[in-house]
């Protein structure tokens, strides 16, 4: 750098920071009451915002909401009531399943929370017994109206029905039926439908109000094969009160107790309650044991249990200054988010180490207590202040990402590493001064076989070097092939009762492995339904073309205006009058009286009469079938909203070609499905991670710059991270591990974190005899490599728990952070010693 004013820039930086530090040495020296009353002020502070602060579980709440396809999603969830359903699923002998159904149902239907119903509603058939006026209102309108609703293609069909020998055949099967045992409801839906016109009907209308592929014969919303039988419920109050949700959880392991056959739940308030002790304990586990174990290192290495004893306290203090100060600028924290906490076990274990390990070297070289805790705080705070720099900006670079997975860790993680540095700069010398004496005796600390790592690296200085650039290609090759995990699902905890009712509709309720929902919203009614012909042309040539498995909207469910006319035509040739039906009604013997309705239906001309679809909806909405016009025509405050599915098995339909081909046709629909959620997820985490390590790498190579004021210093500490970053996507390759919205932002961290080992060494081993760079790098790189195994041991621990997201960040840390030590170690004092010449 020959710029004199850039270069002027970096020293002011330099002396400030030397300023600062010889500040923090001085105060934590003459005024170490201020420096606790302080410490006290801002904890008190901040623990007032962290009880301000709610966490969240909602994996949904993670991704940012204003891209079309997740607004969609969500929408979608909302209209639905998916967003605050419970699910049960009974797994079992397809013989047992109504009767534990029934007794599972009457518990829910029982069940109370503060002396209130829990739950609005429990259905786990077509229609209940309460219910059968209403579905036999539905058979009377659908039987003298067929032409609302028999298939088009099936008008044939339809039209036999009408001929004499049909008619007859038909009253033949109403005499039967009358005469068996068939129950009041029974006889209702006979006497509505003489004609037995709803076998024709009820299939059609049945199928279209199912998300699922159930058994058309059954009354339950029971598995084509039997094995399963889901029931839906909605529960009074919303997820957000976590207390109902709570005791709501507690009544429904209550009432499903003692059950012959297998039950899982699944829904908001299940996951919101059972997911969330799930995803607590395995935080909890993961930080209780990483505290251990770093702390056994830590004691296991230097021998001192006062210094040891002062990490826990120092990263409390981390952590609660972290979460209050984050408390300022969020409402609330997800519990991923928060999981990056365990982050801070390892890299404020880190500041420590460095610390001490510089003190108690000194010590051993025969300073007193204030002059090894100055030279500490001072010369390898230099080191620390930088190495927490560059570690902090990435990560708080991240704050402004549009990803709130992202911003969160981000601002917790930058925080957490500032004031855990700051924590060890004020709290580690204080307690030194307290503890130490002139009468005790420092010993030589292990080397831990560095010496020879140091002469290996000069002994083969080039070898080393050209294996390890050999290696990086390799890496980056196997790179190459790394792939991305979109599915959500794989994020949650994988034996949770959510992730298992998941896989169980997957196996035998899915309708197809793929779906995708298109919404066409409107201010009326009927305009909506007129905009969503074309998507619905557009599906039937789709299908035709054998492009999807299956399709449902209310213009399959229901004959469109176009459609009925063309029956309507036909039935008008058949001359079927209400007058032979009632002769043939007495000659059977009936009663003519009982088919009073339907025989003044049809002398009002219901066969030839081409019904409104606003009335064929609201004789739906009426009846039990009221969930085929919910699952596919919604009112909000915004409007009407016209839905319609597609299912279809992978690389049966082109995805993206759908999207450009309902672009063209219906401009103003939207569109979603998992793919697109994912596509529109990647694209923003991308962007925000590519833009966190973009800005964070510049203002880390900006503050090395600062530190080191050569190339040299600065290929130290980044070439590590260039190698631990490859060498973690290869890695990854290889054991068959994909990226993910979660664990890409590990690369973020490798970024901070790596380049602090290089820096470390490279800071105390550039300059000086060969004796002393040899003693420089055993102490440096000993505090490395313990650093490493803490945030190993700290935020790797990640790794072992049952929580997809975490687990795959915690495999994705150990491999980065394992290969850029690995590099830090080996690869910097081999460069050391290829280009410098130490003084003898």
């Amino acid at each position: 750098m020959n710029l004199p004013g850039f270069s002027g820039l970096l020293d002011r930086a330099n002396r400030f920071t030397i300023r600062h530090l010889e500040w923090v040495d001085q105060v934590t020296r003459s005024s170490p009451r201020l420096v606790i009353a302080g410490l006290l002020l801002l904890l008190l502070g901040s623990l007032a915002s962290l009880f301000s602060i709610r966490f969240e579980t909602d994996i949904f709440r993670l991704f940012p909401a204003d891209r079309p396809a997740m607004r969609l999603l969500l929408d979608s969830l909302e209209w639905s009531g998916g967003a605050n359903q419970a699910y049960f699923l009974l797994e079992g002998d397809p013989a047992a399943l109504p009767a534990e159904a029934a007794r599972l149902a009457e518990r829910l239907r029982t069940l109370q929370v503060d002396g209130a119903p829990a739950f609005k509603r429990v259905v786990y058939r077509i229609y209940e017994e309460s219910e059968a006026q209403r579905f036999t209102d539905l058979v009377a309108f659908s039987a003298a109206h067929p032409a609302a609703f028999v298939p088009l293609e099936e008008t044939t069909v339809l039209l036999e029905r009408f001929r004499p020998k049909a008619v007859d055949q038909a009253l033949d099967q109403l005499t039967a039926e009358l005469a068996g045992s068939i129950g009041a409801s029974g006889v209702a839906l006979s006497l509505a439908d003489p004609l037995g016109l709803r076998s024709l009907i009820l299939p059609r209308l049945k199928a279209g109000s199912q998300a699922l592929d159930m058994d058309p014969s059954s009354p339950y919303f029971l598995s084509r094969d039997g094995r399963v039988l889901i029931m839906i419920a909605e529960p009074v109050k919303p997820v957000q009160e976590m207390a109902f949700a709570r005791k709501l959880v507690a009544g429904i392991n209550q009432a499903r107790s003692g059950a012959q056959v297998k039950i899982s739940c699944a829904g908001a308030h299940i996951s919101a309650v059972i997911d969330e002790a799930a995803m607590k304990s395995n935080i909890l586990s993961c930080i209780i044991s990483s505290l251990v174990v770093v702390l056994g290192i830590f004691y296991a290495v230097y021998r001192r249990i006062w210094p040891t004893l002062m990490i826990p306290v120092i990263l409390a203090v981390g952590v609660v200054l972290a979460l209050g100060t984050a408390g300022l600028f969020l409402s609330s924290i997800h519990i991923i988010s928060f999981a990056f906490m365990a982050l801070i076990i390892g890299l404020g274990t880190d500041y420590s180490i460095h610390l001490y390990d510089r003190f108690h070297n000194e010590r051993v070289a025969g300073a007193t207590t204030d002059q090894a805790i100055s030279l500490a705080v001072v010369d390898t705070g230099q080191g620390l202040f930088t190495a927490a720099t560059t570690t902090a900006l990435p990560f708080l670079a991240l704050g402004w990402a549009e990803v709130r997975a992202l911003s969160e860790l981000g601002l917790l993680v930058g925080l957490g590493v500032i004031f855990s540095l700051y924590a060890t700069l004020f709290l580690m010398p204080l307690l030194l001064r307290k503890t130490d004496t002139p009468e005790r005796v420092y010993r030589p600390l292990p080397g831990l076989g560095l010496v020879r790592l140091w002469r290996l690296a000069g002994r083969w200085s080039r070898p080393l070097l050209w294996g390890a650039g050999g290696l990086v290609l390799l890496f980056f090759l196997l790179s190459l092939r790394t792939s991305f995990d979109g599915e959500l699902k794989n994020l949650q905890p994988q034996h949770s009762e959510a992730f298992h009712a998941q896989e169980l509709v997957e196996q035998h309720l899915n309708l197809a492995p793929r779906s995708l929902l298109v919404a066409v919203d409107g201010a009326g009614q009927s305009a909506v339904m007129q905009h969503n012909l074309a998507v619905e042309a557009l599906v039937i040539r789709l299908a035709a073309e054998g492009r999807l498995q299956a399709w449902s909207s209310l213009g399959q469910i229901m004959n469109r205006r176009a459609d009925q006319e063309q029956i309507v035509t036909r039935l008008q040739g058949i001359g079927f009058r209400a007058d032979e039906l009632t002769k043939k009604l007495y000659d059977k013997g009936f009663s003519v009286a009982s088919f009073e309705s339907y025989l003044k239906q049809l002398k009002g001309s219901s066969l030839t009469t081409v019904v409104d679809e606003s009335v064929i909806i609201a004789q739906l909405e009426a009846s039990p079938l009221r969930g085929v016009v919910d699952r596919h025509l919604v009112q909000d405050r915004s409007g009407w909203h016209a839905l319609t599915y597609l299912y279809f098995k992978a690389g049966q339909l082109d995805q993206a070609g759908f999207v450009q081909e309902l672009a063209k046709s219906v401009p103003a629909a939207r569109v979603t499905g998992t793919d697109l959620v994912s596509q529109e997820l990647l694209a923003a985490v991308r962007r925000s991670a590519v833009n966190g390590i973009a800005f964070g790498g510049i203002l880390t190579l900006l503050l090395l710059l600062s530190h080191f004021k050569n190339v040299t210093g600065i290929i130290s500490s980044l070439g590590p991270v260039l190698f631990g970053a490859v060498a973690m996507l290869g890695a990854m390759v290889l054991v068959g591990m994909k990226l993910n919205f979660m664990n890409i932002m590990v690369l973020v961290t490798i970024i901070g974190m790596g380049s602090d080992y290089g820096l470390h060494i490279q800071h105390r081993c550039a300059e000086g005899l060969a004796e002393q760079q040899e003693q420089n790098f055993i102490q440096a790189a000993r505090s490395v490599l313990l650093s490493a195994l803490t945030t190993i041991a700290g935020f790797g621990s990640l790794a072992f728990t049952d929580y997809g997201a975490m687990s795959s960040i915690g495999w994705a840390t150990n491999f980065g952070i394992g290969f850029t030590v690995l590099a830090a170690l080996l690869l910097v004092p081999a460069t050391l010693r290829l280009v410098t010449t130490p003084r003898r």
